[in-house]
């Protein structure tokens, strides 16, 4: 039987191979819009931001992407505690998505008040496709008085 003029496919075959493309679309693209694995984005932050009110720099370090030495993080946020203080508070401001070949990267503001002053502050994330964990990238803090890069 011949689905129509010329065509060697039938019909019934046609209306298969028609379905099996619209499905293998969507399951394309249903792979492309990725959930991470463990907490999202603003969780990490808020993981982050409570381990920062605790003192326990280790557990905030954790939130790091593997590649860097975790006393090096531990030291820097020891540092940012002798200069600025406890941190008091954290309220997340605005969160920007940016969607590369190979991941999704975060960045995440926040306006903090910590027991000498007030700070604006930037977490960069990022979720590779590899394993789709979000991880902390780079924590920038600033103060009044002080420039960023």
């Amino acid at each position: 039987m011949r689905g129509q003029r010329g065509s060697r496919i039938p019909a019934h075959g046609a209306r298969r191979m028609g379905v099996i493309v619209i499905l293998a679309a969507l399951v394309f693209l249903g792979g492309c819009d990725e959930k991470p694995v463990g907490p999202t984005a603003e969780e990490v932050g808020t993981r982050f931001y409570e381990a920062l009110k605790r003192g326990d720099f280790a557990a905030a370090a954790a939130l790091y992407v593997d590649k860097m030495p975790r006393e090096q993080i531990i030291a820097e946020l020891e540092e940012n505690r002798s200069q600025l203080g406890d941190l008091q508070q954290y309220n997340l401001k605005d969160v920007v998505t940016n969607t590369v070949f190979s991941g999704r990267r975060y960045i995440l503001k926040y306006k903090t008040r910590y027991t000498s002053q007030h700070a604006t502050e930037g977490l960069i994330l990022f979720q590779p496709v590899s394993d789709n964990i979000i991880r902390i990238e780079a924590h920038n803090v600033r103060t009044r008085g002080t420039r960023g890069p």
